[in-house]
């Protein structure tokens, strides 16, 4: 379907966490790691109209974002490396939000 144009939207109905692994799969079948990430991003915002203010990185549009110790755009399994997160304006450690979630460190690299 990713082949033929079809719009593939990342997506699970779990915490997020299982978000990075579902990325990985998407590369595994085929896709770039920056189209797997463009199908959490900009592919959905885009589909419900909102490109315009989210879902990509630009002046005036609303972002969360993260820092990450690596480059998911070349190695999608970077996602895990995530060491700082900024929501609604806030900065926040990832190790931090990791611990106060119950999980003792960063996970593993995969892809």
């Amino acid at each position: 379907m990713h082949k033929a144009g079809v719009p593939i939207v990342a997506g699970t109905d779990g915490s997020g966490l299982e978000l990075v692994r579902e990325l990985e799969l998407y590369v595994d079948a085929g896709f770039t790691p920056a189209e797997a990430l463009a199908s959490a991003t900009m592919v959905p915002a885009h589909l419900v109209g909102a490109g315009d203010k989210t879902g990509s990185i630009a002046v005036g549009k609303n972002a969360d974002l993260v820092l990450i110790d690596g480059d998911p755009s070349r190695r999608i399994g970077d996602l895990r490396q995530t060491s700082m997160v900024m929501m609604d304006g806030k900065t926040m450690d990832a190790d931090a939000l990791r611990t106060a979630s119950g999980i003792s460190g960063r996970p593993r690299n995969g892809n």
